[in-house]
Order: structure tokens, then sequence, then C-alpha cells
């Protein structure tokens, strides 16, 4: 049996780095693996990239990586709407700005993907999807769109166990005998949940079994750094409900 440790989309929240990272090291493992996503949305890009190298945790460039090392116009992030994308575009010129040289110098020596064979398993990590790190694979996404990835299909990634990020929302699906496992959010998750989320990986003879673990964190004293630093106030609101702000009427 191996277990691995899987941290994905930290986003410049060093709290609940340290917070993950602390339960991580309770324990043993076989492996831990971040998916990317080092800056981005919150004050601690440099912090956060830092305790990754001390740690030596094997990692793989996400899109906000790849764009902030090659100062790209944009994150790679997608939106559509105008208010996401103007919170977006305020989010990347920060991170940009505030980046070191240092920090960029890390980023420009990730991969892509990482992969590794164990309990007769072929495991392919990357950040988006085996395809892009932009593209998202949303838990919505059919079995058909899934599939394409899957053996045989017509974007085979030859992987029998494919661990990824990007839409910070955790799930796990089997399909055509491909497990589909999103790691969630260390650093900003859209599920509602504000704890911090990393995910474990069981691999045991061929049987592939995962387990989401949340782990609380000062989200307040993250969002007070974030705000003092020049960020949006709507990046700490967005960590304190999980990414799920609550609609609000004229009424309040």
């Amino acid at each position: 049996m191996k277990r691995y440790a899987l941290l994905t989309d930290l986003h410049g929240n060093l709290r609940a780095l340290e917070a993950v990272l602390a339960d991580v090291q309770a324990e043993e493992w076989d492996g831990i693996f971040c998916l990317g996503d080092f800056g981005g949305y919150a004050a601690h890009p440099n912090e956060v990239i830092a305790r990754i190298q001390a740690l030596g945790i094997p990692s793989i460039s996400g899109n906000y990586d790849s764009s902030v090392a090659s100062a790209a116009p944009d994150c790679g992030c997608q939106y559509t709407k105008p208010f996401d994308i103007e919170m977006s575009e305020a989010s990347y010129a920060w991170t940009l700005q505030h980046t070191s040289e240092a920090s960029k110098d890390y980023l420009r020596t990730l991969a892509p993907e990482i992969r590794f064979e164990a309990e007769g398993l072929r495991v392919l990590l990357c950040h988006g999807s085996p395809r892009s790190e932009t593209e998202y694979l949303f838990v919505e996404r059919s079995n058909g769109y899934l599939a394409q990835f899957a053996g045989g299909g017509t974007a085979d990634a030859q992987a029998d166990v494919i661990c990824f990020g990007h839409t910070h929302v955790p799930y796990h699906r089997e399909v055509k005998g491909t497990h589909f496992i999103n790691a969630g959010s260390v650093g900003r998750p859209k599920d509602g949940d504000s704890r911090a989320c990393w995910a474990v990986l069981t691999l045991d003879a061929g049987k592939v079994t995962t387990e989401f673990r949340r782990v609380e964190y000062d989200v307040e004293a993250e969002g007070r750094d974030l705000v003092a630093a020049g960020l949006p106030e709507y990046f700490a609101e967005y960590l304190r409900y999980g990414g799920q702000i609550p609609v609000r009427t004229e009424a309040g």
C-alpha cells in the first residue's frame, strides 16, 4: 500500500498552507506533491513558495505559475463575467508585481506534469487537465467529457489515476476504469467550505481510494493581510465564505 498527500491551489494563502502542512507532517507518506498555483488572490506568494521549496516538495506548474514566470498578459484563468475578469486582473497585476525574481526563477523550473507508477497503477499529476493547465475539469463535466482522457479516448492520458486541481472543488470519479481526482484547494476553496482542503491518495494492489481533509485556519487574519497589502476586500470575503458569497438584497 502507498499513501500520498496532494496539495494544490495554494494561492498565496500562507496561513492555510501552514495549517495543512501541520496536518500532513503529523503522518508518514510515500510522497507529498503540490499540483501548482502558488500565488494569486492573497498576500504571501513568496512565503508560500519558500515553504514548499524548503520542504523539497515535488511540484508542478499551474496556470498562475507559468503566467507569472513568463510575465504573460493574464493568468490564464479564463473568466467570462465582467466582474470576475476585473477581479482576476487585479489579482494578477498585484501578484506579478509582488512575486520576487527568486520566486519567479523557481516557478520557471516547474514542469507541467509528474508521472510515476505504484501498486501496479500509472499516476499522472497535472494542474488543469492532462491536455492543458488552463482546462477546467469541473465536477459537473460529463462522463463522456472525462472519457476522452481515459484509456482509448481521443486524448488518452496513458494513466490509471489522474490527479489535478484548478477548479478548487474536490471530487473523485471513475470513468472507463480511469480515476479522476481533484484535490480541491488549500488556499482558496470554492465549494462553500472556508477550511483549507487537501487530499490523501491511497493505492493498494490496484485499488484507488481518496480522503479529502479539511483544516481550519485563521481566515480573518489572512483576509486582513491581503487587504493591507492592497488587494480587494472581495478576496477576503471570498475566503470567508469558501467562494460561495451570499447574494445580498437591498434589505440586507
